[in-house]
């Protein structure tokens, strides 16, 4: 299995803040990945590096086989087409309808007809698990779960190969949360996605994550699967992945 994603040597650093040092991490082509790590230990910091809208102090960053340094505007632009971005809170306009909301990556990569978008975002919505009605109303009238899932139409806009997904269930009920975490792996195997996945959800991490990286002392402590992450010898990792919280979620001890 090729890799989606590769991070090779990368260094994080705001001014003498240093939040990663030497960070290297796989993603293969296929996988929904779930990235964990401490409070601070810079995992959304990690996924802003990796979509270019944070410049690394050093290190190469590959998506696609395509080293995002050196590549042109017009190369960068064309890349972006490639995968969605889910950020925390959504992140939808406010102004906006929902459905003018999933139009914006629409309207920004390409030339199309209002009917053809108008199409597309109701497919996109309805994709996403949300009513057809939706499309008219605006993110103050929706629920917190009917929000992550207009932010999830608007990331699919494009079609992408890659998703990104930064907290998806964050402040969600268990079974909203346990419903979302249902379609994330419904739409990797439906469309074939690489899902790249923040969260601190252990449910998450035991439902849909085929491998789960943990970031901890700057770098990926480790990136295998749940049952070999949960036997490696640190201390964040087994309190994590061994405690109350863990049991709680099935976890096996």
């Amino acid at each position: 299995m090729d890799a989606a994603i590769e991070v090779e040597n990368l260094v994080t650093a705001f001014g003498s803040n240093v939040i990663h040092d030497g960070l290297n991490l796989t993603v293969k082509r296929g996988e929904i990945l779930g990235v964990v790590g401490g409070s601070g230990t810079g995992k959304s910091v990690l996924l802003k590096h990796i979509i270019g809208l944070l410049k690394e102090r050093s290190g190469r960053i590959l998506v696609n086989g395509r080293d995002r340094s050196t590549m042109s505007v017009r190369e960068d632009m064309e890349s972006r087409r490639d995968w969605g971005v889910l950020f925390q809170d959504g992140a939808l306009f406010s102004s906006l309808s929902v459905a003018q909301n999933v139009q914006v990556p629409l309207r920004e990569h390409f030339n199309m007809s209002q009917s053809l978008m108008d199409d597309l975002a109701c497919s996109k919505l309805t994709m996403a698990g949300l009513p057809l009605d939706a499309a008219k109303k605006f993110p103050s009238d929706l629920s917190g779960g009917m929000r992550k899932r207009a932010a999830l139409a608007r990331s699919l806009a494009l079609d992408p190969e890659i998703l990104f997904l930064d907290e998806p269930t964050a402040g969600l009920d268990p079974i909203g949360a346990s419903a979302f975490d249902q379609m994330i792996k419904e739409l990797r195997d439906s469309l074939g996605l690489t899902v790249f996945l923040v969260t601190h959800d252990l449910d998450t991490l035991v439902t849909v994550c085929d491998r789960v990286a943990v970031l901890g002392d700057k770098k990926i402590l480790i990136n295998a699967p749940l049952k070999e992450v949960m036997e490696f010898d640190h201390p964040w990792v087994q309190q994590y992945f061994k405690g109350p919280r863990a049991r709680a979620a099935g976890m096996e001890v």
